[in-house]
């Protein structure tokens, strides 16, 4: 049986389950002229969540991702780097043509690509569906997007690329360009203690954080605006960053290419009927576990304004906190189970 017969005889979570008196079946008149039809308008019903935008059919686009990426490190590598010099001279034609309010408005701009600013924003949504489905879903879904994310930002420890805020100074140690691998924080420091610019972090959360609140709330958009919430972030997130000076032009391929091979490999997992393991001790999700959920996801997306050691320290103690509750959770469910067999006794 094809994929398509097989997603097409699937019975939806909700079939059976009873709540607020109303018991929702597939060949019930309420399913057919109430739910059915709300679907193309809601996708986040009573009981039923399935993110919007579909699975990509091919992994070629994947692999050009790679090659692009691999490409792109490689061009910027050594002090002949053509790219590194093509930087150098956008920089500097920008500073010399700055327009001090146009530069201002730039930097606030910028902040689109802000996890700081993005990623709480998204939040919202993802607990508003979880609490419409009564699963921990949605929220899976954000953390497990929210983990590569900040793969990246480790990866920028790694590249030690200068940053490109100072243009003096950096005209003066690089006259051909910043490479890779400097680790000098002669073109300034960044917000993140030790961390460099290659690869854009702003250009990756540009593209993960409003392709996965499209994934939560597509449904509800006209198309025009999903497209502008996919295209629209990285096309102002880019130029402002470039143009303020808080990123070389050539970091943002990366952090595009990077971010659209996390959203394709989210895109990929069936969230909706993914089988949750262990997990699953949390289904139906109370209000109680999702307000959980969501105070540990809060402690992670703090992660991404400290320093790399303090905040692989505060990740682990959040984790470990995590599979505490797991474990807690676990027992209190074997627990119920043995007391219920023993009242049927």
């Amino acid at each position: 049986m094809s994929q398509a017969a097989k997603e097409s005889t699937r019975q939806p979570r909700s079939t059976g389950i009873r709540d607020r008196g109303v018991t929702i079946d597939r060949d019930a008149g309420l399913y057919t002229h109430v739910v059915a039809p709300l679907r193309r308008y809601i996708p986040v019903t009573w009981f039923d969540w399935q993110p919007h935008m579909t699975r990509p059919k091919s992994w070629w686009p994947d692999l050009f991702l790679v090659m692009g990426l691999v490409l792109s490190t490689v061009l910027l590598m050594g002090p002949d780097s053509i790219l590194a010099k093509w930087d150098m001279e956008i920089r500097v034609w920008s500073f010399d043509h700055k327009i001090e309010w146009l530069r201002e408005l730039s930097i606030e701009v910028t902040s689109l690509g802000s996890g700081r600013f993005i990623a709480p924003i998204v939040l919202i949504p993802a607990v508003w569906a979880a609490l419409r489905a009564r699963s921990i879903r949605p929220l899976l879904m954000y953390v497990l997007c929210y983990i590569p994310l900040s793969l990246i930002l480790a990866s920028k420890h790694i590249f030690g690329r200068p940053l490109s805020q100072y243009v003096f100074p950096l005209q003066e140690h690089y006259p051909d360009g910043a490479p890779l691998f400097e680790y000098s924080d002669v073109g300034g420091g960044g917000i993140i203690e030790g961390a460099t610019a290659y690869p854009s972090g702003h250009a990756a959360n540009a593209i993960v954080w409003y392709a996965l609140l499209v994934m939560l709330i597509g449904g509800l958009l006209k198309r025009w605006m999903v497209w502008t919430i996919l295209v629209a972030p990285a096309v102002l997130v880019i130029s402002t960053q470039t143009y303020a000076g808080r990123h070389w032009l050539f970091d943002a391929p990366a952090g595009i290419m990077m971010g659209l091979l996390i959203i394709r490999a989210a895109r990929r997992v069936p969230w909706h009927t993914v089988p949750l393991g262990p997990l699953e001790v949390f289904e139906p999700a109370t209000r109680k576990t999702i307000l959980y959920a969501t105070l540990l996801i809060s402690g992670l997306l703090l992660t991404a304004v400290m320093p790399l050691y303090p905040g692989i320290a505060w990740a682990s103690s959040i984790i470990i906190l995590s599979f505490t509750w797991l474990i807690v959770e676990h027992r209190k469910a074997r627990r119920k189970a043995r007391e219920a067999a023993l009242s049927e006794d």
